[in-house]
Order: C-alpha cells, then structure tokens, then sequence
C-alpha cells in the first residue's frame, strides 16, 4: 500500500489538501469521485522525501560524524562505515536515512551528494564540508573538524537557551500568581467590602474591576494571547520584511541587542573558519557562513561584498563595507588575509568572541534575576496595598 498527496475542490470549489493510503492510483481517483470531489492533482508520495523532512537533533550529527571520522581514519571502507553505524544508531529515523546513503553509495554516488538527498538533516554547510574532505582525500580530518564544530555551534545554543530558562521560569510564575490572585483572592475581598456598604478609594475600585474584567472574560484573553501569538510567529516565519523588523528590533533592546550581535558574527566567523581551513573556496565559504549566522540583514550584506571580492576586491575591504563587524575582527581578519593565515586568524576572532557571549550573558542573568523579581515584587506589593487600603481606613469607614 502506498501514500499518495491530493489536491480536490469540494461542491463549494473550496481545495482540500491530503493524504491517502492505496494500493494504486486509480483506488485513489475512485475514492474521491464516490464522494464527489474534484480531482485537480494527484501524486505518489517518495519514501525518501517523507524521510528527508524528518530532524535529527545537532547532538546526533556531533556523534555521527565523530564516528565516521574514527572508522574512516581506521581504513575502513564508507560502505562498511555506514553499515556498522546504521547498527548503532538508536534513532529509527536516522538508521534509514543512513542505510538509503549507504544504498546511494553502493550505487555509485558520492557520500557528499548522498547526503545532499536529505537538505532537513545534513545542511548545505555539512554537504560541502563532506565534499572539500572527498576532494582533497582528508575526509576523516574533515568530518572530525565538523563534528568539533557542530558541538561548538550547539553549545553555544544550548547557553542562550539555558540562559533564558531561569528568567523565564521567574516570568512565568508570576503571571501564574497574578492569574491567581485576580481570578480567585481579590473576588473574595470584593465580598468581604461589599458587607462593609462603604465607598471604597480609588485604587481598589480600580483593582476589583480589573479582577471582574479579567475573571469575566478570562478564557477570551487566553485565546486572544495564543491567537496574535501563532499570528505573530507565522508571520515573521513567513514574510522577509516581518523577520527583517524582528530582527532590527532584538537589536536595539539594552543589553540583548549586543548578545544578539555577537551570536550573530560568532556564527559567522566560526563558520567561514571552519570551511576555509577545510579548503572550500572562500566565495563559497562566505556565502554558507552567512546563511549560518541566521541573520538575514548580514546574508544580504555578504552578497555584495561576495560580488566585491569575486571582482578582485580585499575581503578586509568588502567586510568594512558591510558595516557589521567590529574593528577588532576587522583589523584581525585584515592581518590574516595579509600573512596568509586567515583560517587559523578567524577562529582566534570565534574563540574571543566566544568567551566574550559568555560574559555577556552571565552579566545579564545578573541583572535580568534581582530585576525581575523586584518587578515582581512592586506588581505585588502594590496589589495587596490596593486591597488593604479600605482595611486601614475601617474605622473611618465605619463611623460613615
């Protein structure tokens, strides 16, 4: 049995997408025409395409390609590399995308080009990577470069996310116990001073309702927030000029903007190391290592200066034009080009700035933690002031 992809118009000429299992294409063509459809395409689904759209986690890759380093290093064949490594691997997934590269090989194809067949987990990056190992005949040199670079790469990810972890926990708690107090305590206050029958101040009027406001009309809001949510996230997914202003705006928030800049180049110059020291053409090399950075406005700036350098131009020239680098990477790329080590100058520059998002990203745990917990505190405090108000002034209520 087979899957195949349709695409039909129902009796309101509205296309309906989806999948269907059949043992042929006519059973498919049958199916939609008993229940009145309008066939406007049909095709069967390729195996290779459904696997090529599974992700495989950078910690995988790391082992991967450490292994296939070791085994080749050790004279032993690709074929029979794969073959051992497909027994190892625990991820279903990833052993059948390993075994149809080892079937592509065996075949007569190129390991490099195998793994261009599955975009979704060896990136362009890694694909060329494998080349420039296949063409120079240091291919175990090359991937174990890879893999230290892929574990570099995720650890630098794994920072920033952790880094958020503690901050966000703090943010999400509080929301929690503002929900609590507006949906549950500060109703049970409202109770106790309508006994009382006096006129209430200003700021526990203003608080009591809010708490009516947002217990009332609790799961609107909620379904409002995931709604501009999802919104927002397709829509800087979507559309170029949404991710431009994303990322112009991250840039220009005290403190994260400057980590947000330094990730960005670390990306960068890590990568371009890392291709050039591996023998890609530089112009190749740069056009990847931007891609890699994740930052569209520095991709497009990378292109012209690539234009620049492929008419003669300096990379130190083109690169100042850009007007995104510091002029200590700058200066340290300049001295590489001249002295004819830039690779070796490029990963001092990754290092440096390495160490450098590090500091930076301490520094602001430092300051996001008292911070918000000194918001969180005021949000507070200033609630239960509210409700206490008319307690503290009981006795002059009561003598109204």
């Amino acid at each position: 049995m087979e899957t195949y992809q349709y695409l039909v118009l129902d009796s309101k000429n509205k296309k309906i997408k989806g999948r269907i299992k059949a043992y042929s294409i006519e059973e498919v063509i049958n199916k939609l025409h008993s229940e009145k459809l309008h066939i406007l395409d049909i095709y069967k689904i390729d195996k290779k395409r459904v696997i090529a759209k599974e992700r495989i986690k950078i910690d995988e890759l790391v082992v991967f390609a450490k292994q296939l380093a070791s085994l080749i290093a050790g004279e032993i064949p690709i074929v029979k590399s794969l073959s051992i490594l497909a027994e190892q691997i625990e991820n279903k997934k990833f052993k059948t995308v390993i075994t149809e590269i080892k079937k592509n090989i065996e075949a007569g194809e190129s390991l490099s080009s195998s793994f261009s067949r599955f975009p979704q987990i060896f990136s362009h990056f890694f694909v060329n990577m494998v080349n420039a190992g296949e063409c120079s005949g240091n291919l175990d040199i090359i991937l174990e470069r890879l893999s230290n670079y892929l574990k570099s790469y995720n650890d630098l990810i794994k920072k920033v996310r952790s880094a958020m972890i503690y901050p966000l926990a703090i943010l999400i708690v509080a929301i929690l116990i503002l929900t609590a107090l507006f949906i549950f305590v500060i109703p049970g206050f409202q109770k106790m001073f309508e006994g009382l029958g006096a006129k209430l101040p200003l700021p526990t009027l203003i608080l009591i309702n809010l708490s009516n406001a947002i217990k009332q009309y609790f799961l609107w809001i909620f379904g409002l927030f995931i709604f501009v949510f999802i919104t927002l996230h397709t829509y800087f997914q979507k559309f170029q000029q949404a991710s431009n202003f994303r990322e112009r705006l991250i840039k220009n928030i005290p403190l994260i903007g400057s980590i947000f800049r330094k990730i960005i180049v670390a990306r960068f110059v890590k990568t371009f190391a890392t291709l050039t020291k591996s023998g890609v053409p530089v112009l190749q090399s740069l056009d990847i290592a931007a891609k890699a950075s994740g930052n569209k406005n520095l991709e497009n700036k990378i292109k012209i200066a690539k234009d620049e350098i492929a008419k003669g131009s300096k990379i130190i020239d083109s690169l100042k034009k850009t007007e995104f680098f510091s002029s200590m990477v700058l200066g340290m790329i300049g001295v590489g080009e001249e002295g004819g080590d830039l690779p070796n100058m490029l990963e001092k520059v990754s290092e440096i700035y390495e160490t450098d998002i590090d500091n930076s990203i301490a520094a602001l745990i430092s300051l996001l933690e008292p911070a918000l917990i000194i918001f969180l505190g005021i949000v507070i405090g200033t609630i239960v002031l509210c409700l206490f108000l008319p307690i503290l002034q009981l006795p002059k209520l009561v003598a109204h």
